[in-house]
């Protein structure tokens, strides 16, 4: 496929809705890739080398991440938001895969890596 530019500018009163409406999409497509892969390497840093009950580097107000623990069961809702997360970036690298030449087709470059 070969790119396909999409105006910004205003041709009249306002500028193309569904123009603006496709490019703010795709930047938060970009967006959303980098906060999945980013959360992601956070949880996996997290979890190297941690001693404590699993989940438990996860939860509480100390912690980067601030999962609110159970106080009947430390960790479990810590190891819920990882696998949560671990199945959130699994399916969007399968999507992103997928997605990729179609987003980058109707991607005016702005929003390009590189």
């Amino acid at each position: 496929m070969t790119a396909v530019i999409i105006g910004n500018s205003s041709f009249g009163a306002q500028p193309p809705p569904f123009g603006q409406l496709t490019n703010s999409a795709v930047a938060a497509l970009h967006r959303a890739n980098a906060a999945i892969l980013r959360l992601q390497q956070a949880v996996e840093a997290a979890a190297s080398g941690y001693t404590g009950a699993p989940g438990t580097e996860y939860e509480g107000p100390t912690t980067n991440f601030g999962v609110v623990p159970d106080p009947d069961n430390p960790g479990q809702r810590g190891q819920d938001y990882a696998y949560a997360i671990g199945v959130l970036q699994e399916q969007w690298t399968s999507f992103w895969a997928a997605a990729s030449q179609a987003i980058e087709t109707i991607d005016n470059g702005a929003t390009l890596p590189g």
